[in-house]
């Protein structure tokens, strides 16, 4: 599913040089060219060039709303362990699409701290588009802190310093071709959405994870594509007959508990898609990784198959 570094190399080669021949390409990286047929061939697999004479698809506008924070797990066992990483929807995943070889836009805060600066050079270091980051003048940078996998503390921003930076943004959110929003801001984004009824919207995406018999919010039959995570398989069951009543044509709904099946709704059919042993993920962490997979295999146009497998494959691998 992601670009190896060597994947990297050779598609920025093809960019400058298309017409370059692959024994030139194995001289210039000391490499088979054998071994160069593969990696075009794995370029071709996952989208990003098109058949002979290197036609490269055309990148499709992401922007990815959300929030980003420092994460600090504590596990209280006989030994306390303290874990602590750059998290948070919006960073999650814009590293899943990015290591999808996406360019992508990113909307969030951080604070005017060491750790802005750190989330900044990490999103820089994977080409991700930090232009629409807002870095708070006054705020240090969120962090939240997990006891045992549950929230307990949290210090961060204000809804109203999130409504602020999406509002004077709006221009960049409302002229992509697919906006990837974090739950939190699925209802409010939406609303906004519908102001806008003259104007081309971008494909809304999100996901969210229920707690049976938790009902799917009705704003959510308005995105075009939605990812829902439960607990148990018989809770896959009882979403797929609620979406089954609820559904509009052209939607696309996949429900999974991560261990079991993805069930993926497309034109109110649904279709099954059992899960391997080594395909299994947690059906609440894992839900931004299925997602940015999803809609990379969507945006490039892949058979249904083809993007419940690369969806399953980001997911699982990470």
């Amino acid at each position: 599913m992601r670009l190896t570094f060597r994947e990297k190399e050779i598609l920025a080669v093809l960019k400058k040089e298309p017409l370059i021949s692959q024994d030139e390409l194995a001289n210039r990286f000391g490499i088979t060219r054998s071994s160069v047929a593969v990696h075009i061939s794995n370029l071709m697999k996952k989208g990003v060039i098109l058949g002979k004479g290197y036609v490269f698809t055309e990148q499709v506008s992401i922007v990815v709303v959300g929030k980003s924070f420092l994460r600090i797990d504590i596990t209280e066992a006989e030994n306390i362990i303290i874990n602590a990483q750059y998290g948070g929807f919006a960073l999650e995943t814009s590293r899943a699409f990015a290591d999808l070889g996406v360019n992508i836009k990113i909307i969030t805060i951080i604070g005017n701290d060491e750790l802005g600066t750190d989330v900044l050079s990490e999103l820089q270091a994977k080409d991700i588009d930090i232009s629409n980051v807002y870095r708070h003048p006054q705020k240090r940078s969120c962090r939240r802190v997990y006891v045992n996998g549950r929230v307990k503390y949290e210090e961060g921003f204000s809804t109203g310093d999130y409504e602020k930076t999406i509002n004077a943004r709006e221009w960049v959110v409302f002229n992509c071709n697919w906006l990837v929003i974090e739950p939190g801001f699925q209802e409010n984004l939406i609303k906004k959405a519908m102001s806008k009824n003259e104007e081309k919207l971008p494909y809304f995406c999100s996901h969210r994870f229920l707690t049976f018999p938790e009902e799917i919010p009705e704003y959510l039959f308005k995105y075009f594509v939605v990812i829902l995570g439960v607990k148990d398989p018989q809770d896959v069951e009882f979403y797929v007959k609620e979406v089954a009543d609820r559904i509009n044509d052209n939607q696309n709904f996949i429900i999974t508990d991560g261990n079991t099946k993805v069930v993926y709704f497309n034109n109110r059919t649904a279709t099954d898609f059992p899960l391997l042993p080594n395909q299994c993920f947690d059906s609440k962490s894992n839900l931004s990784f299925l997602l940015a997979g999803i809609i990379y295999g969507l945006s490039y146009g892949y058979p249904i198959r083809q993007v419940i497998r690369m969806g399953v494959g980001t997911a699982s691998s990470n």
